[in-house]
């Protein structure tokens, strides 16, 4: 084992005598935005799921940490196993510990092979000589119970024609019983793709067969493709993918970075497309992964790259989404969210309504196609989080939030266009709000920082709304 230690590239086998507690000490400072149901890290920095797999009985649910501030240091894999996405309790993680993940253990996917979970991931290495990126493509070895029982190299460095820009493996086996796994990946040009590998058994050499080409998406700008996931649905092949470089534009790819599902046909390594679209449409939404041996559960990260907000003073930083249950409607996938709530009751809601617990509750709106202005919460300083319907458009405004520069930088407004509007599923968690339009057929998840709250809910017009509160998350 090799203890690292460079700066930002600190694992957890260097850390100090109440180094985390005092972290940790830090994070509970803060009282008004660390969500109650939504799987969130106790220090540091979370960002993508990684490793996400059903193993006949329980969910195990990796994503990269550093755990030491809220920023991008050296990052690790946290481990959670659940049965029901309610409680959970920790398996072994993954700690960068070995010269061929020396700078961290970066993001991929798993699968179940010969009654073990094998996750397929991308050590960061950076050369001694030249601190050039070098990077690893792993593969770790658990039992059932979440035991780490080996590492392994399986690629030592990127294949001709690429950057060092090659990582994120999401595995899945074939009916023919191979293992294949797709990978992102930079070409010299700088362009990005992904490349899709083979392999045997876990002791064969992976093969490159191809690249992996989606018809019909416009590659124009895109430098990076990051945490590839191929898989069916529905007698559909789908991609999920996230591409870095994209323009910005005023109903899609509002973000810097971007989450976008690809459906069709895969004809050999050609993914024949019937639709292209985002998989989200809100301010924080990135690199989801599917949970594989699952019926399509989809879980992403609440953030960005690049991105800092405000609870970073407290020395944490972002959260998993909700899974979400994918389907196949009308030529295009939907997502319904896997949560447990209490009793609903209905209110009737005209100009403004104290509500117990808003920041915390389930909201379902009837809106059936008529205009709608919402306004939620309030403080002293008088910030509010806007929601707004009108002639197709619905819209999510956080200009009266707190934001920090870089937030505000990529605007404080995100639109999505729907032929008709009639129904609405909030689930508000202190900091976050996961929004489903039309059972599914859009979601918005966003963060949005208004502290020191009021919760209070003001129309501008008669709705009809369901309230039910949702249960907490434990940690075992």
């Amino acid at each position: 084992m090799h203890i690292f230690n460079q700066g930002k590239y600190k694992s957890l086998h260097a850390q100090a005598a109440g180094e985390l507690a005092a972290v940790r000490d830090v994070v509970l400072q803060d009282k008004d935005f660390r969500p109650t149901y939504h799987l969130a890290a106790p220090t540091g920095l979370l960002n993508d799921p990684n490793g996400l797999i059903f193993d006949g009985e329980h969910y195990h649910i990796f994503y990269q940490w550093f755990p030491y501030d809220a920023m991008h240091g050296m990052k690790h894999w946290k481990h959670y196993i659940t049965r029901d996405f309610r409680t959970f309790h920790e398996g072994d993680m993954l700690i960068p510990d070995e010269r061929f993940e020396s700078h961290g253990c970066y993001s991929g996917g798993a699968i179940l092979w010969q009654d073990n979970i094998v996750a397929f991931y991308t050590g960061n290495v950076r050369r001694a000589s030249d601190n050039q990126r070098v990077p690893h493509q792993n593969m770790a070895i658990f039992d059932k119970s979440g035991k780490l029982l080996e590492k392994r190299c399986i690629i030592s460095e990127p294949p001709a024609g690429y950057t060092e820009h090659v990582r994120d493996p999401k595995p899945f086996i074939t009916p023919e019983g191979k293992i294949r796994f797709v990978v992102g990946a930079q070409r010299n040009d700088l362009t990005g793709t992904a490349l899709l590998y083979e392999m045997d058994d876990l002791n064969s050499t992976p093969r490159l067969l191809s690249e992996l080409a989606v018809e019909a998406f416009d590659n124009q700008n895109v430098f990076m493709w990051e945490c590839p996931d191929l898989f069916q649905l529905g007698g559909k092949e789908v991609f999920v993918w996230s591409p870095q470089g994209k323009n910005r534009e005023a109903y899609q790819y509002q973000n810097n970075f971007h989450a976008v599902y690809a459906l069709g046909k895969l004809v050999g390594s050609s993914l024949q497309t019937d639709q292209i679209d985002e998989l989200d449409y809100g301010f924080d939404f990135y690199a989801p992964q599917t949970i594989e041996n699952s019926d399509r559960i989809l879980v992403g990260w609440v953030g960005l790259p690049d991105l800092q907000y405000p609870t970073d003073r407290y020395k944490w930083h972002s959260m998993l989404t909700l899974p979400r249950k994918l389907s196949l409607q009308n030529g295009k996938i939907y997502q319904q969210p896997l949560v447990e709530m209490g009793e609903r009751e209905t209110l009737h809601l005209a100009g403004e309504q104290p509500i117990a617990d808003l920041d915390t509750c389930y909201l379902q709106i009837s809106v059936e196609n008529r205009p709608l202005v919402l306004d939620f919460f309030r403080n002293s300083q008088g910030q509010t989080l806007r929601l707004r319907y009108d002639d197709g458009v619905l819209s999510l405004d956080r200009t009266a939030t707190e934001q920090t520069e870089i937030m505000a930088k990529f605007g404080s407004v995100r639109q999505c266009k729907l032929a008709r509007l009639d129904k609405l599923e909030l689930f508000f968690d202190r900091s976050v709000v996961e929004i489903f339009v039309n059972d599914g057929e859009k979601v918005l998840t966003s963060r949005f920082f208004i502290a020191e709250r009021e919760n209070v809910l003001i129309s501008e017009n008669t709705v009809e709304i369901e309230i039910a509160k949702v249960r907490a998350i434990t940690y075992k």
